[in-house]
């Protein structure tokens, strides 16, 4: 058991702990632009918290040992395993967010905060006032003993009394035991004779006025008498039989007399000797409690009037019997040695892959929610970044209580209405889907282009946009990719940007290269986005490819090559590459690395067309057929156009079909075809399970003769 000072020293070191700790994340928070140096505050502060949360284990450990065997604890008492219970989950949800629930990473620093203070306010409770250490001075006397009236500070007394009887057993056999003066001199006496007690005289007649004065019943006369024959009995007829023979047993006053001289008899020479005041005191207790009058007034009396001699009666049978000092101090010892393992491993040790706590029952473990079709929902801007001279970054705040569910790579559209037209458009999501509560996008100013230009130049921040998702099959999977390779150029790296800031945000051991090709480096998007990024990612790197350096440029010159790709890859053939840019680049992309001998089915493309874009030209329509489209929910019927799409006719007659890439690629069009036949000349947006429940693309989809669509 720890003594009172080395316990307050503990709690201090507690509390500076975890002041040291809300500093580190301060000064984290303080320097995002620093990558190195907001890295290494990170890390000491995820070391620091596991040492907190240790010393917070050990700290309860020694007060649920101190305080198991103390009958009518005081207010502080109270208010000190109340708080150390709101303490426990709150570190336990906090470990919980940090390690596995990244999405939930708002909630962090909040709760830190409220930790820290309830800590400090928990050891100010109970190490305050000792470390303070205002001198309590008491006047202690005995009257019935044949010892000098002792001034002590019971302060100073307490430390005394902890740091000598510490020594030798634990400190609960003194918070249970029920003696009175003559007693704790006696047994003071006896332990101070024993060899290396380290107990002199002065410390010997100061714990005697401590427990004296502190530890001993109080109340009557009578009733002290009765409790402290009470624990002689249990004490001393206890060594040799079951007390139960003794508080079953009913005998005069004389009758006691003569058993208690009997059983001491069996007793004296040997180390179980009843000293005679002790035999007297039993001799006492036994002839007031367990005579058959006594018995008969306890069975009369009501449970509102028991006497004190059953109180204690049922006090001392819960009391547990004092445990062997080497058997606690392995416990102790065992304790200690557990939760430091423990925390231990927690450092080494971080997980691999989380979940983002947004999945929907029956989804895998780390595995991402699937995609909700016409996810409509209304979001807020809340901010916009400069990322470069003709881009910026723009968040947007999700209501409150839903949650995207998005993949990394997938993208958005987005409503705008424009001299009362509405106009739709597409933006891949940048920012990581395990952040909940807000989406990122990125939009490259385009002269003739409306939206881009709009929100750009003047979008205001607190507006609010429709926006639909999120869709597409360009996604990383981290189940199926271990080493990734990132072929982006231009605004391309936008999808990019959300595979890597998830990997970060999850901890993932993903093998990630990023190759970024563009004009200038004023072009250059998220620059110091992909330092940080490359700082905390162990197994991530990334290259720069510019078409028009300026002179003084150190890195790689001219378009994507194959001496570009080989020079920054190894093992070429075992890895998985995404493609995201201009037609012209993905396709230039694709051929290198099909030339390189890469498998094509490890090369993901994203697709950026136009509304005029064909894959390959529409196969011919059946003759001699009405082209009749109905559209079930929009409650509209009308003829196809020759050569048209079906997502053209929706949009002429303002059906709202949601669209990106317009080439039958990424799927966002799919619609269930509910009558008719419809022929497609493109078919990689669909999956194996949207065919076979009848869905198709309208981008690339022409009817063949009348057709109902759900729409």
């Amino acid at each position: 058991m720890l003594n009172s000072s080395a316990s307050s020293w503990l709690g201090v070191t507690f509390v500076l702990i975890g002041g040291i700790n809300v500093w580190l994340i301060l000064q984290a928070s303080a320097r995002v632009r620093d990558a190195k140096a907001n890295s290494r505050l990170i890390a000491a502060h995820r070391i620091g918290g596991y040492l907190f949360i240790g010393l917070f284990c050990v700290m309860g450990y020694f007060m649920v040992a101190r305080l198991g065997d103390v009958a009518g604890a005081p207010s502080t008492t109270t208010i000190h395993l109340t708080l150390a219970m709101i303490l426990s989950p709150l570190l336990f949800v906090k470990v919980l967010i940090a390690r596995y629930y990244k999405s939930y990473h708002s909630f962090l620093t909040p709760i830190g905060l409220l930790i820290f203070v309830l800590s400090f306010v928990l050891i100010g409770v109970t190490a305050g006032p000792s470390l303070a250490h205002t001198a309590r001075m008491q006047t202690v006397s005995f009257p019935t003993l044949d010892l000098p009236t002792t001034s002590i500070d019971v302060n100073l007394a307490a430390e005394t009394m902890e740091k000598r009887c510490s020594k030798c057993h634990n400190l609960d056999r003194i918070a249970g035991a029920r003696k009175d003066a003559r007693g704790w001199l006696a047994t003071v006496s006896r332990m101070r004779n024993l060899p290396d007690s380290g107990i002199s005289e002065n410390d010997s007649q100061i714990i005697v006025s401590y427990l004296a004065s502190q530890m001993a019943p109080k109340g009557s006369t009578a009733a002290v008498n009765l409790e402290v024959g009470r624990a002689i009995v249990d004490q001393r007829c206890g060594r040799c039989h079951n007390l139960d023979r003794v508080y079953k047993t009913t005998q005069t006053p004389e009758e006691w007399r003569g058993t208690v001289a009997r059983m001491a008899g069996y007793a004296a020479g040997s180390v179980n000797a009843f000293p005679p005041v002790e035999e007297q005191q039993i001799i006492a207790y036994l002839s007031a409690t367990q005579t058959p009058d006594a018995v008969f007034r306890r069975k009369a009396t009501t449970n509102a009037d028991v006497t004190l001699s059953t109180a204690t009666q049922e006090v001392a049978s819960a009391r547990p019997q004092p445990t062997s000092t080497t058997r606690s101090q392995a416990r102790v010892i065992g304790f200690i040695v557990f939760v430091f393992l423990s925390l231990l491993t927690l450092v080494v040790r971080r997980p691999s892959r989380s979940p983002l706590g947004i999945a929907s029952a029956g989804t895998p473990a780390g595995a991402l929610p699937a995609p909700v079709k016409n996810n409509s929902l209304v979001l807020r801007l809340a901010s916009v970044t400069h990322q470069a001279s003709d881009a910026k970054t723009l968040r947007f705040i999700l209501p409150e209580g839903r949650m995207l569910g998005a993949r990394p790579g997938q993208f958005l559209t987005f409503s705008f209405l424009f001299d009362g037209k509405k106009v739709i458009r597409s933006y891949s999501i940048c920012s990581s889907p395990a952040r909940s509560g807000y989406i990122e996008i990125t939009t490259k100013r385009v002269k003739q282009g409306c939206a881009s230009v709009f929100l750009n130049d003047r979008a205001p921040l607190g507006m609010t946009v429709e926006a639909n998702g999120p869709f597409g099959r360009f996604c990383f999977d981290e189940s199926k990719h271990r080493n990734v390779v990132l072929l982006a150029a231009g605004s391309g790296i936008t999808p990019m940007m959300a595979m890597l800031r998830y990997m970060d945000d999850l901890c993932l051991e993903t093998n990630a290269i990023l190759l970024y090709c563009v004009r200038t480096k004023s072009d250059i998007l998220f620059q110091s986005a992909l330092q940080q990024l490359e700082s905390r990612l162990k197994n991530f790197r990334h290259h720069v490819l510019l078409s028009q350096p300026h002179a003084e440029w150190p890195g790689p010159r001219g378009h994507v090559s194959a001496a570009f790709i080989l020079g920054a890859v190894r093992n070429i053939e075992s890895q998985d590459f995404f493609l995201c840019g201009p037609a012209s680049f993905m396709d230039a992309s694709r051929e290198i690395l099909i030339g390189l001998g890469v498998n094509p089915e490890r090369i993901m493309r994203e697709s950026f067309g136009s509304s005029n874009s064909q894959s390959v030209p529409p196969p011919p329509a059946a003759t001699g057929a009405d082209t009749v489209v109905e559209f079930a929910r929009s409650g509209k019927t009308c003829v196809l156009r020759g050569g048209q799409t079906l997502l053209e006719l929706a949009e002429e007659q303002q059906v709202d079909i949601p669209s990106y890439c317009r080439q039958g690629q990424c799927g966002t069009c799919k619609t269930k075809l509910l009558e008719g036949k419809v022929r497609m000349s493109e078919e990689d947006g669909l999956d194996a399970d949207s065919r076979a429940q009848g869905f198709i693309l309208t981008c690339v989809g022409h009817a063949n003769g009348k057709v109902k669509l759900d729409a």
